[in-house]
This record gives structure tokens, sequence and C-alpha cells, in this order.
């Protein structure tokens, strides 16, 4: 039995608590957050231990794992901090804010030699899953161009680092990422990205248009938004169109990503001489899906194939290259 802790109790730990809850082998122990109402009232419901201090949590608490849930401007401090105490971690996205800080994180990973993984949960998402299948089966064909989309509502349920620009970054980082992770998961490493962007009253880029060139030639256009006009659904979707056959994904939840319960979800498959495939999507819980794998990376004491630590960096050396795009309207091809 995994025993695992949570730092942060927002909204996003909610997902990976329940996460936890439907899994055999996995419990939650711990959770910490130096706001004592919020983190109590966590616990309660989920019946752990609470602790306004992390570094109390790994001191005393019985855990193996842990899940950062925190402000992606702190993931750095607290990977290292887990490191030092052997705790294996699954970290929430982005992993950090810069390319330095990223590559330090993955330096004392390694050093400590704890399993460690990104919560790029896209990855593990009903609709990608299956674009992924056809993609790598050849159903598809070459790609000619993909188009990802993710737009919400201007988030306000209590994250007001999220729109602070160099905490945050709003969703130019926090949106964007995901795409441009499933992208660079789909076609390979990146070659060169441009970006078309809107700054608003937060300072942040948050609409965002990226095309976005592959070193195996293949192109595509991902847009994130925090832009949408009140009452707008949580929106992905996702379109490819090949030599073979062309794909569609499209899935709305209610405000925000944490209300899944309701959401409809769809893929359609058209190609040639052929019916168009329409497919409503079962939603399996994507972060238990997650978590599942990642905890079977910590039984097999194997750093996850499906993450992998070096594209953690090169997503994050792209979205720095989007971000100085935004500000400065260049093509900038990435360096390694």
């Amino acid at each position: 039995m995994h025993k695992i802790g949570i730092l942060g109790a927002g909204l996003i730990s909610r997902s990976h608590a329940e996460s936890i809850r439907s899994l055999d082998n996995a419990v939650l122990t711990a959770v910490a957050d130096i706001r004592e109402e919020a983190g109590q009232r966590f616990a309660d419901e989920y019946g752990c231990a609470y602790y306004q201090d992390a570094d109390e949590l790994l001191k005393q608490a019985d855990v193996e794992v842990v899940i950062i849930a925190l402000p992606t401007f702190l993931h750095g401090k607290y990977v290292e901090l887990c490191a030092q105490y052997g705790k294996h971690v699954l970290c929430e996205k982005p992993v950090e804010m810069t390319v330095e800080a990223t590559q330090r994180m993955l330096d004392q990973v390694k050093e400590a030699g704890i399993i460690f993984m990104v919560g790029q949960v896209v990855r593990f998402w009903s609709g990608y899953t299956e674009i992924k299948e056809l993609y790598e089966s050849g159903e598809l064909g070459q790609v000619h161009m993909a188009f990802a989309s993710r737009c919400s509502t201007l988030p306000d349920w209590g994250n007001e680092w999220l729109l602070h620009p160099e905490k945050g970054a709003g969703a130019i980082c926090d949106m964007h990422v995901h795409d441009v992770d499933f992208l660079r998961d789909l076609f390979g490493e990146i070659d060169s990205v441009y970006c078309l962007a809107n700054k608003d009253h937060t300072g942040c880029w948050n609409h965002a248009m990226s095309s976005i060139s592959f070193k195996s030639g293949e192109k595509a256009v991902a847009e994130a938004a925090f832009t949408m006009s009140d009452g707008y659904p949580f929106t992905m979707f996702f379109k490819a169109a090949g030599t073979k056959g062309t794909v569609e994904f499209t899935y709305k939840a209610g405000y925000n990503i944490g209300e899944r319960d309701a959401s409809t979800s769809e893929l359609r498959l058209y190609q040639k001489n052929r019916q168009p495939v329409i497919r409503k999507l079962e939603q399996h819980d994507p972060y238990a899906n997650q978590l599942r794998y990642f905890l079977s990376c910590v039984d097999a004491g194997e750093q996850p194939a499906r993450v992998p630590h070096q594209e953690n960096l090169e997503v994050i050396r792209a979205i720095a290259a989007i971000r100085e795009s935004a500000e400065t309207g260049e093509i900038l091809t990435l360096t390694s």
C-alpha cells in the first residue's frame, strides 16, 4: 500500500485526493497547507492528518510518495525538500517557471535517486490517448496540420498567484503547457515557435495562439485562453488532418476542470472511402490513470518512460520561447 501525502489543499489537490481514493493500492495519509482553515477542512474531508508546515509533514507523517499541488513558483523549493527526505514525487504542471529552475530540479532528483514525474495529465486523458494511438498506428498518415485549443473564463477560485506575470504567468503557462506537451509527445522534438498573444489587465498573456514546427516536419497551432465570457464552459479541442485520416476531439466540462461529472466528450475519425466513426468517450478519471502509472514506476524503481524528464525540460524551453515570441513578435528556434 502506497502511503501518499499532498502538499497544497487547493482545487487541483481534490482531483489528486479523489484519484488516491479510487485506487486499491494507495492511501492518503497527510496533507500540508499554510492556510490552516483550508488545510484542516481538506484533511477532515479525506480522513488524513493535517500539517501546516510541509517540512513537518515530511518529518513526521507516514508517507512514501508526495504529490506537489502548490503554486508553480514553489515547485522547485518543495521538490528539493522532498528529495532531501527521499520521498518519490509527482509534481503538478508546469514543473517550473524557467528552464534553469527546471534543470536544477531535475539535477536534484537525479542526485537523490527518487522517482519523479510531472503531472502532464493530458497524456492519460481519454480522447488524447486515442489520438496518440491513431497517430502511432499510422491510421492518420503524415499529419499536415494539427490544432489544439484549451479555453476557459478567467479563474477566480483563489489562485491569485496564477495571474501574476512571474509566479504563474496566466494562460500562456498554466493552460498552454498541456497542449505543447501533448504535441511534443505526439510529434517529437520542437524546432521553432511563433506566438501571437493578448496581454490583459493582469499583465499576463491570457490569450495566446502559437504556431509550432517540429523537427519531424509536422506543424501545429495551439491556443490557450482565460478570456472567455461568463458561462463559457472549460473546453478542450484537438484536430489533426493527415494523409490517411482526420481526427477531431471535443471536450466540455463545467466552469473549471474540476467540474468533470457533467462533461461531454466526443471523438470523430474521418477516412477515405469509409463512414465517419463517432465515439462518445467514457471519461475514466485521468488523474487516477496518471497516479496508477506513477505508482507502477515507483514499484519498478524506474523513472517514468511515458513522461520523460528530458521532455519536461524541452516543454518548459518551448513555453519560455513562446513567451519571448509573444513579447518580441519573432519566430524563435529552440536550442537544446
